[in-house]
């Protein structure tokens, strides 16, 4: 029986499993990441984002209304919201869910108009939008849905034909992004939307996913969302301006539009990839510049900071290089010990075994690469977990590290402040 309108409940399941869809490509979304910077980190970014808002629904539980799920997914995503498509991702959110909070069941004309303000909230929040992104895999989307509306009652058919359509924009986005062709690859942030409108169309079929199993260890999907891989030979010189800046402010007082498009102006002169939403009392700041400390002394004038971030761009592109020389490396080394003599003993994650003694002292190592990896193993780490800058570990992967050691004290060495 085909489904006609998606009520609290189906929503709920389709926003959820979204995310996880999200979550698992998360990798091959960081692989394509080269615009506006090549540092690597869109996927993670953005899956970020939707697990704070994800996580917030799952708390709601099944008996919940329309608006308090719109609260969750709203507000959720843009106190979770990190980098630029992080930020755009919420928006999307925020839009889509200011026209559905009202109703109970949402209907394919409602569907379409949803779209449109999503696109709308979107475009608004950023300063100076850019075709071939994210933004115009969801236009196109929007565009679709209007087309549509009307045209058919059969929900499944709608959406489908919408993500048909999204897509082939995605397929186009090289052709409109010069950067992207030079790569071989995709809007990185297309690519995620497209994740999340796929796993929302899998629970719409009736195939929920159970968030809970499925976020502990989430699978590839076993699809390729890249027409290549990104190329690591884009130089930091591409990198204009340096440290990717993010906070919210925790506003004292109104902020007219008039204020918020002099802080833009500002945040501008200073840098670029500006992307600022103030709602519901909170502003969310998101903004590439060489000096981050402007950007703090000028927004501390609206209110109190909070959840502030810098991150290194050109040291994150450098790290990413680096990863891939590492993987090169230790794949020509595997085959040189499967073409020759056995070589020494692998690099193991941990050292414990069956009947060995209780220690007094045990390490956990957080580290990227054969090599480093290697050197913290000699030095006597007993637990190495993968990862280093914008890929940093869940606290789950650092507790089962340490569960896994045979020690009374633990120490984790975090590589990351």
């Amino acid at each position: 029986m085909a489904v006609k309108e998606i009520d609290v409940k189906l929503l709920s399941k389709m926003f959820l499993a979204g995310a996880i869809y999200l979550d698992r490509s998360k990798e091959e979304i960081n692989e394509l990441n080269v615009f506006p910077v090549p540092d690597g980190d869109t996927g993670t970014n953005m899956t970020m984002t939707i697990m704070s808002a994800a996580k917030e629904v799952r708390d709601l539980g099944e008996e919940t209304d329309m608006k308090s799920l719109c609260k969750a997914m709203s507000g959720g995503s843009l106190r979770g919201a990190r980098g630029n498509s992080g930020v755009i991702l919420s928006q999307l959110l925020r839009g889509f869910t200011k026209a559905v909070r009202d109703e109970q069941v949402i209907t394919i004309p409602l569907f379409g108009a949803a779209c449109t303000k999503a696109v709308e909230t979107a475009y608004k929040a950023v300063m100076k939008p850019k075709e071939g992104t994210i933004l115009t895999v969801a236009r196109v989307g929007a565009e679709t849905a209007r087309e549509l509306s009307g045209k058919t009652d059969n929900m499944e058919e709608f959406i489908s034909n919408i993500i048909d359509k999204m897509q082939e924009a995605l397929e186009y986005t090289p052709e409109l992004l010069p950067v992207l062709k030079e790569a071989g690859v995709v809007d990185s942030g297309g690519a995620g939307l497209m994740e999340v409108m796929r796993g929302g169309f899998n629970a719409l079929n009736g195939h929920p996913i159970a968030f809970e199993a499925e976020i502990k260890a989430a699978a590839p999907t076993g699809r390729t969302v890249a027409r290549g891989a990104a190329s690591d030979d884009i130089s930091t010189a591409d990198i204009k301006f340096g440290y990717c800046t993010e906070f919210i402010i925790m506003l004292d007082k109104e902020f007219p539009e008039s204020e918020e498009m002099n802080f833009k102006a500002f945040l501008e002169s200073i840098g670029d990839s500006i992307v600022l939403v103030a709602d519901d009392g909170v502003c969310k700041v998101h903004v590439h510049t060489n000096d981050p400390g402007a950007a703090f002394t000028r927004a501390i004038k609206y209110g109190q900071l909070t959840r502030m971030k810098i991150d290194n761009m050109r040291e994150e592109h450098n790290e990413r290089v680096i990863s891939g020389v590492n993987e090169i490396l230790k794949g020509e080394k595997s085959a040189v010990i499967e073409n020759n003599a056995p070589a020494a003993s692998p690099v193991k994650e941990e050292h414990v075994k069956a009947g060995e003694p209780r220690k007094k002292d045990g390490f956990v190592a957080v580290s990227i690469g054969a090599g480093l990896n290697e050197i913290l193993m000699g030095l006597g780490v007993d637990r190495i977990i993968e990862g280093g800058q914008t890929m940093n570990p869940s606290t789950d992967d650092v507790m089962n590290a340490i569960e896994k050691v045979n020690a009374d004290n633990v120490y984790v060495l975090p590589n990351n402040g």
